[in-house]
């Protein structure tokens, strides 16, 4: 099967030429979209030379189709990806925070950006940005579904809760959490296995073993 013209996991100069000569004839509403989703395909590579392609074709989204918010969300988020990939955790925390800040102006297209965020500060115990992480997890805790959001979410608060001695709320997290990760299915009717932990995070498993 043939690879959709802007799925491309190679940036030759053929490449990049046959893109935008597609992208140049596609319609006009479409090409944020597909600017974006071929920058991501970049990203999945992990190759420093293509993440600073997908650098640049993110920035033709936000430079060149302002007024596209369909697509804005997932770009910051791309953006964080790469900074997180490039080692740049401060960076890669502003576009994470950028993505969270626009969902809450755009709620129609939701990332997984609050948890990449959450997920950072708790690692690398950036105490200071624990009441930020704190509010956009709890925001969030009504509207999970899955399992692996789940177990993530309340490891994060079972962490932040512990950090400031909020023991019982600690606890509860941190119940809550084991809870998901040993969780069979999803409890979904359609979906059964979709979200399920496969694998636990040992290190949001070290710091909540405490609480347990």
């Amino acid at each position: 099967m043939a690879t959709d013209w802007y799925r491309r996991k190679s940036w030759s100069k053929n490449d990049k030429e046959e893109f935008f000569i597609k992208l140049s004839r596609a319609r006009k509403d479409g090409r944020a979209q597909y600017l974006k989703i071929q920058a991501i395909e970049l990203v999945e590579t992990k190759e420093p030379k293509l993440l600073e392609v997908a650098k640049e074709l993110l920035s033709k989204v936000l430079n060149e189709y302002p007024d596209d918010n369909f697509n804005k969300g997932p770009v910051y988020k791309t953006f964080g990806d790469i900074f997180q990939l490039e080692k740049n955790i401060e960076k890669a925390l502003e576009y994470y925070k950028n993505a969270v800040d626009f969902e809450k102006i755009y709620p129609n297209v939701i990332t997984q950006s609050y948890l990449d965020y959450a997920e950072i500060v708790v690692k690398n115990q950036f105490k200071d940005l624990y009441p930020t992480a704190e509010e956009m997890l709890i925001n969030k805790t009504s509207r999970l579904l899955f399992p692996i959001e789940k177990y993530k979410v309340f490891s994060l608060l079972s962490i932040i809760n512990g950090f400031y001695s909020k023991i019982e709320i600690a606890k509860k997290y941190a119940k809550l959490a084991d809870e998901n990760a040993e969780a069979k299915t999803s409890g979904l009717s359609y979906h059964k296995y979709l979200g399920v932990v496969a694998e636990r995070d040992s290190s949001l498993d070290k710091l909540i073993k405490k609480f347990l």
